[in-house]
């Protein structure tokens, strides 16, 4: 099947002439949500991208209660404060050298900024990892 126009593929995407692309109806691919305070994700934040941008204290996002599969969130740390990513249930979350955690915290002296953690869920429970060089993961049990 050829395609002849982007309103084939997304709804309001729109090419004007020499393939030049006209994003301005276009979705954005990726939601993202600045937190300055304590939240408590829900399942329909899925596939968002938390920032911390302007918060001046520690922030702790608390999980959905069922680790639903395929659900996802990336958090990622813009101050040099604590961020904490809790399970709502004890022993709920695999993550750095741990079967059975409560949470995980990036916690790296002096070094927070940047800090970036994928927490997924596979159907049984949350596994998160931190993808960020430099930053320890301090584990809740």
């Amino acid at each position: 099947m050829a395609i002849h126009s982007a309103k084939q593929v997304v709804s309001g995407l729109a090419f004007e002439s020499l393939a030049t692309a006209d994003f301005t109806n276009a979705k954005s691919l990726l939601r993202i949500q600045t937190k300055t305070a304590d939240y408590t994700v829900l399942e329909t934040d899925s596939g968002t991208w938390f920032t911390t941008y302007g918060d001046t204290g520690a922030i702790v996002y608390t999980l959905p209660a069922n680790p639903k599969k395929g659900l996802h969130y990336y958090f990622f740390q813009s101050t040099n404060q604590n961020m904490s990513i809790n399970t709502s249930a004890a022993d709920k979350m695999i993550t750095f050298n741990d079967l059975d955690a409560d949470g995980a915290t990036a916690v790296t002296g002096g070094g927070l900024t940047g800090a970036l953690i994928l927490v997924f869920a596979d159907g049984n429970i949350w596994n998160a990892a931190c993808l960020s060089n430099g930053t320890t993961l301090t584990v809740t049990t």
